[in-house]
């Protein structure tokens, strides 16, 4: 019974330890091979996932220098059938510097699609283009030699024409056959490397089953779902999920890229930020689902209107981006138009509605100097939210040339400042008297000049306009500002009651406003809706501006001066313009330049400026004003050459409207008691 009792306590405990043992060893084997797999999955998935992404991102370049290749070969058969069109031998000159200057772009895009070659088949078919271009050359040459000799008759001349255009459409047709031997051989590789990822999974698998049947199930889900979950992960980090445009993230990144490619081929560029006006109409009347559909099927209209080298996005709410490559900025104009047009024309029905919405569009062309994404994204934002500040539904452009794109830090953060300003009516305006030098003139009226201020952060100090308004002026949200300033000095005026037919103010208008046709609309609807007197307004355009744009200029003053408003040409003298085309603008005063006037009591060539512009001044039967009038001297001088009024700190140093409108409201009171009282 002793050793009975051994046995039976003995090897159950052995039995049990092996099984632990075991149990361990197996244990440990099964994760090993299930981490050695999931390893080698996650290597494999890796290297698949990124090869996946080189083949994509090499046939896309390849796509895009192809297609632009093809663009320059349709620009330059459209050259040659404009200068058969053309009878005028400078515009027919022009177009043939044009049809080279595709060529340029041609050979541009040639040179990046031979880095990109790959496979034999490319290679082949790139042959076949070259030589089909080493073609074209005779038949160009022979084209341009007749359309620039007279001699031939126009049946030859046509001929020649057709037979380079002819070769050119050959060069169309092996393009083509590029594209389509780009995407094959792409679809062949890719083909290929799942073929052999496949492969590779399926050792990994193998193993697993060889090992144990948990490390081939975690295997096969690890190399199953691992490759579709990162497109997943992929496709949603660069797509935005409503619309299927690209996002905010991957816009910004073409853009990067394109600025990148930029530095070593400068062509032009343009970026647009669109903004949907009325939207918000959509979603309070029936809902978000009504404003997703809308933004779906816009976007699906907008895609059909670009070119596939163009990229759009949407950025976020109802906002897109869209990135105009290769194209110049009159081209990129038109297009912008013509997504505006498109929007404009959209008709969106929903439950027996129907809703129409605009955009109101910041344009900003750009390439061949280095600039930021930053700095390029916040220019089209400031010309978008001046596009909604000048009547909506509109294309607002930025300047084309390098400094308006180049921005310091120090000017954007003007803008957001001077945007703050306007929104939160941060400004402040000022008024200085101008006076007449002469009895006769003396009307009883207080004639003022606006003047504007902005106030600082803290609300301690005024910003004088010289520092903020040259970094509006490159942002061109000048227009902003003016519509303020008109807004407001409008509403002071009707703020005064009848005492503002006492009155004369001056409101100075910078020059996009007045090239702006749609700007004296805006101040049509504002005096009639403030209620002042015409008679109560004068506008100030600098000679330049007018000059500049004489036509629009000519035509803000009859619109307006229909009404009965006044016009002064401010600065006069400074632009040395052409009296003559002066004759051509019903202005009423001329202001002539303060620096002619400051020192006019010691510089006597000065004195002759004045008197020569004052002169010829009466002669066209303007009104003058001397401005910076400093001292007494000064103004007995302006008495003698006979100029009319003067303006200027030795007159009248500048204070805010709402002390002046105090002081009028102060002296009305005291004329009403003195009435009462002798009556």
């Amino acid at each position: 019974m002793h050793k009975r009792g051994n046995l039976t306590t003995g090897n159950p405990l052995t039995r049990r330890y092996d099984v632990r043992a075991i149990t361990a060893l197996g244990f440990t084997l099964v994760i090993g091979i299930l981490m050695v797999s999931i390893i080698a999955g996650y290597q494999t998935t890796s290297q698949h996932n990124e090869l996946l992404s080189r083949l994509g991102r090499d046939a896309g370049l390849k796509t895009v220098y192809a297609y632009t290749m093809r663009e320059a070969i349709r620009e330059r058969v459209d050259s040659l059938r404009a200068m058969v069109v053309h009878t005028d031998p400078f515009d027919r000159d022009a177009e043939k510097m044009r049809f080279f200057a595709y060529a340029g772009k041609y050979v541009r895009a040639r040179t990046s699609l031979i880095e990109k070659l790959d496979t034999d088949a490319e290679r082949v078919i790139f042959g076949q283009l070259d030589a089909q271009a080493k073609s074209v050359r005779g038949p160009n040459t022979l084209a341009l030699n007749a359309l620039f000799d007279e001699k031939l008759s126009a049946q030859k001349t046509q001929q020649a024409v057709q037979d380079a255009i002819d070769g050119h459409m050959a060069l169309l047709g092996i393009l083509d056959e590029m594209v389509k031997t780009i995407h094959q051989t792409t679809q062949t590789r890719l083909q290929e490397a799942s073929s052999d990822f496949h492969e590779e999974v399926l050792m990994t698998t193998m193993a697993g089953m060889a090992a144990f049947a948990i490390a081939i199930g975690i295997a096969a889900f690890v190399v199953i779902n691992a490759g579709q979950r990162n497109r997943q992960l992929s496709h949603h980090a660069a797509y935005d999920l409503l619309t299927g445009l690209l996002n905010r993230q991957a816009f910004e990144a073409a853009l990067a890229l394109t600025l990148e490619q930029s530095e070593f081929a400068p062509d032009s560029h343009a970026l647009m930020f669109l903004d949907l006006d009325r939207f918000k109409v959509v979603n309070d009347t029936c809902g978000h689902r009504a404003g997703d559909a809308l933004l779906k099927a816009l976007s699906a209209r907008l895609t059909t209107t670009l070119r596939h080298s163009d990229v759009l996005a949407r950025l976020g709410g109802d906002e897109f981006g869209v990135l105009l490559r290769f194209t110049e900025a009159r081209d990129a104009r038109a297009v912008a138009e013509k997504i505006r047009r498109t929007i404009e024309e959209f008709a969106f029905e929903w439950e027996h509605q129907v809703f129409k919405v605009g955009a109101s569009i910041g344009m900003v062309p750009f390439g061949g100097e280095p600039t930021a994404v930053e700095e390029l994204l916040s220019a089209a934002d400031a010309c978008c939210y001046s596009a909604k500040e000048e009547g909506r539904n509109r294309v607002h452009q930025a300047d084309s040339n390098a400094e308006a794109v180049r921005r310091r830090s120090g000017e954007m953060r003007w803008v957001t400042r001077i945007s703050d300003a306007i929104q939160n009516d941060r400004f402040v305006l000022y008024g200085q008297m101008i006076k007449p030098l002469k009895s006769n003139l003396d009307d009883g009226r207080m004639t003022l000049e606006v003047l504007l201020r902005m106030q600082d952060d803290d609300g301690l100090g005024l910003i004088p306009p010289g520092q903020f308004l040259p970094a509006a002026e490159r942002y061109g949200i000048v227009p902003d500002i003016d519509r303020w300033v008109v807004r407001n000095s409008l509403q002071w005026l009707a703020g005064l009651g009848r005492a503002a037919e006492q009155l004369c103010i001056n409101i100075n208008i910078c020059g996009p406003a007045a090239s702006d046709p749609q700007f004296h609309h805006y101040v049509r609807n504002l005096i009639a809706e403030t209620g002042v007197p015409p008679s109560s307004l004068c506008f100030e355009l600098t000679e330049s501006t007018a000059i500049r744009s004489l036509a629009n200029a000519a035509a803000l003053v009859d619109a307006l001066g229909d009404l009965g408003c006044k016009f002064a040409l401010d600065d006069f003298g400074s632009g040395l313009s052409s009296f003559n085309q002066l004759r051509h603008l019903k202005v009423d005063f001329l202001k002539i330049d303060g620096s002619f006037i400051h020192n006019i009591d010691r510089d006597p060539i000065n004195r002759a400026m004045v008197e020569s512009i004052n002169t010829i001044g009466k002669k066209l039967g303007k009104r003058t004003v001397a401005e910076f009038v400093e001292n007494e001297r000064i103004r007995k001088i302006l008495e003698e050459i006979d100029v009319d009024y003067a303006q200027g700190f030795g007159l009248h140093r500048p204070e805010p409207l709402s002390s002046i409108k105090a002081q009028i409201i102060q002296a009305k009171q005291a004329q009403s008691k003195q009435q009462s009282s002798v009556a």
